[in-house]
């Protein structure tokens, strides 16, 4: 039935654009309002917070309503799931990373002025959201712990224009903690949220088509249903915005859109195109619907029938003892590279390409006992899974065996058996690797050989992996005033749109893009929307790269030898000389480690050089170096 619908909107658009006429779906005078308000957004992820803020900042005696589809337990959209950065170029530098957000949107570039715009506003926007962090008992800081720090960042596309430019990657969390929080930037801002009498939340209630005034075309509200299924017809005096993100989760919309045959989300399971729907039937322009490699990439996903989201397949491994394998039952890649630091592509033909997955289905990642016992499968910190549903993946994957989310076997044969592939294939796969891995050398598709480790200590097991999106970008067109257009390029009165649906973002994504956009894309509706401009604002420190803040725990600590336990599982003996941290190494627990040593080891290093906490947390073990970063901290004072 949804596709019937997809085709019979996209015919009813072509007859609009040659006729010249669009035909709006509901007509004022039929509906009686339930409800009037002043601002009415639909979406409560990051951008449609950050309106709400701007919009209440703007005129605190507005009404403002927001609508979010789901329960309070699960809402946050995707802009909870996700890694938790906004990236903050440095006002002196802007040239150079507008440069760098041109060449990121080849071959589909974006206006020269959109481009402008959000350069400018995203080395702008820092001191209102500092502003608005602090009332709320929030703070602004590195993602990786610490104070931002101009160069603090991981740049994913080094071989383009204005790479070069000079950002941090910034962060929020509770006031004075200092480290990384999940889901930190809907937390805060939903604290920001709540400190404005003004705005409202209504949640368990989805916005389902927009109300437009047949003879002008302005939108003049919203038909709603809330989790019993009753309508509800909903007047917005100052306008609509759409801010409920992509279609990752309609597998429908992304066969007709991607042909992609299986592909599922790790965010949020509400992201099912209810926006696109709204807006095609409004006459909205659209664009960005397909994009090369839908721009946030094809993330390595496990998914299980518990959850409708997926789990996050570990970005790197101790172990060795792993290949993955196509549907034909042979490798077809380089398994251990690190994807994840360019969003899932891999350099090809000079082109910044997806990885093969959806291509290749049905995929596998099989592993032997010695992985299985010592690491996780899964990313411990990323997926909707994980940050909303709050599920915990056992350290050693026992749980999931037993649930049958991982097949189990006592031979190789017996495995092709239970995943469907033929015996003599896996066997002579599995084998050539394991040989390969003897030699050091991965002839097929060049693997480091410190990452090769022989497949041969049984059980073996076995996993599928499936395509997984983290958003699309999908939407109507807009322009730097989050104004939607219509078909001609005119503007749709009353209609506004922010946040992954309909975002800049053509082409390649940068980290920390998706998040700042959606601040930035908010906030502009509203500013649009009200005719005015919040004055929240904070002077923001960030400190030069290699730079202190001198804020250091150790100097009044009394010279001896300090144990610290983190979390249960590791114990840390803190040797202070003269006010100083003078070693750091592991008593016990270093079984239980996801950091290998040599990570570990440069980790620690950087605590002794600086002589602070306020260090890169590991990149892979994010989670684990906070946990030990937090430990010390807590312990110290």
């Amino acid at each position: 039935m949804k596709k019937l619908i997809v085709k019979c909107l996209a015919i009813l658009t072509l007859f609009a654009s040659l006729t010249g006429c669009t035909q709006p779906t509901n007509s004022a005078s039929n509906y009686k309002w339930d409800r009037e308000v002043d601002f009415l957004i639909v979406g409560y992820g990051l951008a449609g917070q950050a309106a709400a803020v701007e919009a209440s900042d703007i005129d605190p005696n507005a009404s403002i309503l927001v609508l979010e589809k789901m329960p309070e337990a699960l809402a946050g959209g995707n802009s909870i799931a996700s890694g938790q950065t906004f990236v903050v170029p440095a006002k002196d530098d802007v040239d150079t990373f507008h440069d760098y957000v041109v060449a990121m949107s080849q071959p589909n570039p974006i206006p020269e002025d959109y481009s402008r715009w959000l350069a400018q506003e995203f080395a702008d926007q820092i001191e209102w959201i500092s502003g608005t962090m602090d009332a709320a008992g929030f703070e602004v800081g590195y993602v990786g712990g610490g104070p931002l720090r101009w160069g603090s960042l991981v740049v994913e596309f080094g071989n383009l224009p204005g790479a070069n430019f000079k950002g941090t990657s910034a962060h929020i969390r509770e006031k004075d903690s200092g480290s990384f929080m999940p889901g930190g930037l809907w937390h805060g801002f939903n604290a920001a949220v709540k400190l404005r009498d003004n705005v409202e939340v209504a949640y368990g209630v989805a916005g389902t088509e927009l109300i437009q005034d047949p003879e002008t075309g302005v939108v003049l509200g919203v038909i709603a249903k809330d989790a019993t299924g009753k309508e509800i017809r909903i007047k917005s005096n100052k306008g609509v915005l759409l801010s409920c993100g992509g279609y990752e989760n309609d597998l429908e919309m992304q066969r007709d859109f991607h042909g992609v045959d299986k592909v599922y989300t790790s965010g949020s399971p509400g992201n099912t195109g209810d926006g696109i729907y709204m807006l095609m039937k409004v006459g909205a322009q659209l664009w960005h619907m397909k994009n090369q490699t839908q721009s946030g990439g094809y993330w390595l996903g496990v998914k299980t029938p518990e959850f409708d989201s997926t789990f996050i397949l570990n970005m790197s491994f101790k172990s060795g003892s792993y290949i993955q394998v196509d549907a034909t039952g042979n490798r077809f890649y380089n398994e251990s590279k690190t994807y994840h630091r360019q969003h899932m592509k891999d350099l090809e033909h000079g082109k910044w390409l997806d990885l093969k997955h959806a291509d290749a289905l049905p995929v596998w990642f099989i592993f032997d006992e010695s992985l299985r016992a010592n690491e996780s499968v899964v990313s411990p910190w990323l997926s909707w899974p994980i940050t909303t549903e709050n599920y915990t993946w056992s350290s050693d994957n026992s749980k999931e065996i037993e649930k049958g989310w991982i097949i189990k076997a006592d031979s190789i044969e017996e495995l092709a058996g239970k995943i469907g592939y033929d015996t003599e294939t896996l066997k002579t796969t599995i084998n050539r690797y394991n040989e390969m891995a003897v030699t050091g050398n991965d002839n097929d598709y060049g693997r480091d050989a410190s990452t090769m480790t022989p497949i041969n200590n049984g059980p073996y097991y076995a996993v599928e992996i499936t395509p997984t999106l983290v958003a699309t970008t999908g939407g109507a067109v807009r322009n730097t005033k989050s104004q939607v257009l219509d078909r001609e390029g005119n503007i749709i009165p009353n209609l506004y749109e922010a946040g992954e649906l309909g975002s800049y973002v053509s082409n390649l994504y940068q980290n920390g893009v998706f998040l700042s956009e959606a601040i930035a894309s908010g906030r502009a509706a509203a500013q649009t929307a009200f005719g005015g401009k919040s004055k929240t604002t904070a002077v923001v420190e960030i400190l030069e790269a290699g730079e202190t803040s001198n804020n250091s725990i150790f100097k009044d600590l009394n010279d001896g030898v300090y144990v610290v336990d983190v979390n249960g599982k590791l114990k840390l003996d803190i040797k202070i000389a003269q006010g100083k941290v003078a070693l750091i190494q592991i008593t016990e627990g270093k079984d239980n480690m996801y950091m290998d040593g040599t990570q570990f080891t440069n980790f620690v290093n950087s605590i002794i050089e600086k002589q602070s906490l306020e260090v890169d947390a590991v990149t892979g073990a994010t989670e684990e170096g906070q946990a030990i970063l937090d430990s010390i901290k807590d312990q110290v004072k």
